[in-house]
């Protein structure tokens, strides 16, 4: 019998699906050459990426049963998807939007076929630990919930039709590229952990001490939109470019989360990501922006402590890998699980 977690997964991902469907077949000819902010692909270049390798996928390796503990934990660390992306995007290029939309259309057929054959000799593998980051695991089990992913790029192909943006690419000092890695993995961690969220769990108390105790999961979701200024100021203050009293507002923090977080308070989540993206985008900008000494200057950073720019590329990504773990107990996968 087909594990219960395999069929809400299963359900989850074609609910997602039929909506990514829904968007795309009301696409013009024009609007699959529209820019996806804030990026360098097109609306026809994220379609590209979407129709992925129709393969089983991680459902296949747990039904082949060749999964095993440390197979998860190095392919977590060293594997770079951006590569993969850009390789499967480009190999694509010539596809017509027919070929792509019939594609699309069967895109995850094996991985809802496989995941509804999964029962209970493979309960013991979902419960293997897949780490993503600092204070941020996951398990083999949310391999199954991919919906998230059809939910996040069905919101990049909306907001590319609401705002008009030119694909660019950025160039980074080699030293910094080396940091982007971990930089971009712990933003898309944060954006599936976002994406993965059940409807019903925004208005809930999120665990957390510190600067979040007592935020619900809309509010983590909040500050880390709100967040993205505050890094700006941070390194535009390393190459000598942020006011003294810019640089005060960011180190009072309690004052920061007051006026920022609380300004948010009646946004969607999905107009909270928009507000983290585009923050997102000006921080790359403003990494683009270092030259070569500003390496040696320092980021000075709350309680008066300084570390060093690519020191502070890597406290970044710690920060959003850590609040993206605080919102998986609101996955639907989770709350199935009875683990909120």
């Amino acid at each position: 019998m087909t594990l219960p977690t395999a069929q809400h997964a299963a359900v989850d991902l074609q609910h997602a699906h039929r909506e990514l469907l829904r968007v795309v077949d009301a696409l013009s000819p024009a609007d699959w050459d529209r820019g996806v902010p804030c990026g360098d692909w097109t609306v026809k270049d994220l379609i590209a990426h979407l129709v992925g390798d129709l393969s089983p996928s991680g459902a296949g390796l747990i039904y082949a049963g060749v999964l095993n503990e440390q197979f998860i934990a190095d392919t977590s660390r060293f594997f770079d998807v951006r590569g993969r992306n850009r390789a499967v995007v480009e190999e694509r290029r010539r596809w017509t939007h027919e070929d792509l939309r019939q594609v699309l259309f069967e895109a995850h057929d094996a991985r809802i076929a496989m995941t509804l054959r999964l029962d209970e000799r493979h309960q013991e593998i979902l419960g293997y630990a897949v780490p993503m980051g600092p204070e941020y695991d996951l398990t083999v089990e949310d391999w199954l919930w991919y919906g998230y992913h059809d939910r996040q790029h069905t919101d990049d192909i909306c907001r590319a039709l609401a705002i008009d943006w030119t694909p660019r690419s950025l160039d980074f000092l080699p030293e910094i590229e080396e940091r982007l890695r971990w930089f971009v993995r712990s933003q898309e961690g944060f954006l599936r952990a976002v994406y993965s969220v059940a409807d019903d769990a925004w208005d809930d108390p999120a665990h957390g001490d510190g600067e979040s105790e007592g935020w619900t999961y809309k509010g983590v979701l909040a500050h880390i939109a709100s967040n993205e200024e505050r890094l700006q100021v941070r390194f535009r203050s390393a190459a000598g470019k942020a006011a003294q009293a810019e640089i005060d507002a960011v180190n009072d923090i309690d004052a920061w989360n007051a006026e920022k977080v609380g300004g948010l308070t009646d946004a969607t989540p999905s107009q909270l990501v928009d507000v983290f993206l585009k923050g997102r985008n000006d921080t790359l900008e403003a990494l683009a922006a270092l030259v070569r000494p500003d390496l040696e200057s320092s980021v000075t950073v709350s309680g008066g402590g300084s570390v060093s720019v690519l020191d502070f590329i890597d406290r970044v990504s710690n920060h959003t890998s850590w609040h993206a773990g605080q919102l998986v107990p609101a996955s639907s996968r989770a709350r199935l699980s009875g683990e909120r």
